[in-house]
């Protein structure tokens, strides 16, 4: 786990809300264009205080939501926002993680530069995605933007988001389908689907 960044997120967790200034309408447009089925079971990672999850809620009626995120900060005030009814509170890293259930859809909203690396990140999360599965990257940011906002602290001046052509390698590279691609200056969004059952790079 990374300790330092760990540390950062937990040190944010009680203004994080406060600070944030998310463009809901943008990313209800954005979610909303996730082909996910009614009552999936949907990973969000880097969950941070729960963003998503009224959005969920609307968008997909899911039958169990698990925030996961490295700041147990972060998930204590989601838990305290949102209860425990349908959703499950995982402290842990993207990259290592090893899941006792699997996922109908899996989505990094806002968090996947931090991740150290990237692809392992991928290749762990994929596994446990089922056949048909989506997996999603959404920002409602374009990628300068975010890299200028996380250029501002040391902690995080060198999470950088990769093009939607890198990342879409690295998707089919592990048994992901492109099924969308956006990559502008003020959005960002890459969705696969997995195309095989068996579950890849144990």
């Amino acid at each position: 786990m990374k300790e330092k960044l760990r540390t950062f997120f937990n040190e944010m967790a009680d203004k994080w809300d406060e600070i944030q200034d998310i463009s809901y309408e943008k990313l209800e447009q954005l979610l909303s264009r996730l082909p996910i089925p009614r009552g999936s079971v949907i990973l969000d990672v880097g969950s941070g205080t729960g963003v998503l999850i009224p959005f969920l809620r609307k968008l997909f009626m899911p039958s169990l939501i698990v925030e996961m995120d490295i700041a147990e900060r972060m998930l204590a005030i989601a838990r305290r926002k949102f209860g425990s009814d349908g959703i499950l509170y995982i402290w842990g890293d993207a990259e290592s993680y090893r899941f006792d259930i699997n996922f109908d859809a899996i989505i990094c909203y806002s968090s996947f530069p931090h991740f150290e690396d990237k692809e392992k990140a991928i290749k762990n999360l994929v596994n446990f995605l089922d056949g048909r599965g989506i997996f999603a990257i959404v920002h409602t940011l374009g990628r300068e933007d975010i890299r200028r906002i996380h250029s501002m602290n040391e902690i995080t001046k060198d999470d950088i988001l990769p093009s939607a052509e890198e990342i879409s390698l690295l998707f089919k590279k592990n048994g992901l389908e492109i099924l969308e691609s956006i990559d502008d200056e003020d959005k960002y969004l890459v969705v696969g689907v997995k195309v095989e059952n068996p579950r890849l790079n144990l």
